[in-house]
């Protein structure tokens, strides 16, 4: 039971670890644009986290955003803001079941990473244009990974005991399709307006890739 509970602490650590690799502290102390995306993120998204809905059995639903912040700042970086933002969501809202790693797990790291396979294996194997990296990369990616990251939690918190699995499927993975398409729909429209008027704010994106080809 130990084990069990500390794992997911020590998975996260580990991740936490790979993520902050020897050049993004220099690049953040040296680079004023990324500072600005890196906060700014962190704090549009844990405002928009902080807009939940609380439903039975202590559960709540909220808009992820990682999508778009993993195509922002790439997957590392992404890591990073999740974990600050769950950091804030658990100071100042809290968790009625699981705790940090399990969610820093199942809602920053497992739609970040999917998020980034996704984008990595769209960008070798399909045409590189604005309308592919915005429905694909934005849109599909990110209704996918809010239902990973469903999932995911769920899982935790079932191995963890809390809930058993009828009770997290009523109430909470029966919704989980309600919502990925409203979470598309923010990602893509924040995506989209990025690509139009900030191209520069993705590192994802590159006008010489997806314009000039």
């Amino acid at each position: 039971m130990l084990f069990a509970s500390a794992l997911p602490w020590i998975v996260a650590a580990c991740i936490i670890m790979l993520a902050v690799r020897k050049a993004f502290f220099p690049w953040l102390r040296n680079s004023r644009l990324f500072q600005h995306l890196f906060f700014g993120t962190t704090a549009v998204t844990a405002f928009i986290w902080s807009f939940h809905a609380s439903i039975a059995n202590g559960l709540a639903f909220h808009f992820l955003l990682l999508t778009s912040i993993t195509l922002m700042l790439g997957f590392r970086a992404a890591l990073l803001v999740g974990a600050l933002v769950v950091t804030l969501y658990a100071l100042f809202i809290g968790f009625e079941h699981g705790d940090w790693a399990q969610h820093f797990l199942a809602l920053a790291v497992i739609p970040a990473a999917v998020t980034y396979v996704a984008y990595a294996w769209i960008y070798h194997h399909l045409p590189r244009h604005p309308f592919v990296y915005i429905f694909l990369n934005a849109f599909i990616a990110a209704a996918i990974s809010l239902l990973m990251a469903q999932v995911a939690l769920a899982l935790l918190i079932f191995w963890q005991g809390a809930l058993n699995w009828e009770q997290l499927w009523q109430n909470y993975l029966s919704i989980t399709p309600l919502l990925m398409f409203p979470e598309a729909l923010l990602n893509g429209m924040a995506v989209t307006l990025m690509v139009v008027y900030r191209p520069n704010w993705l590192a994802t994106f590159s006008d010489n890739t997806y314009l000039n080809d």
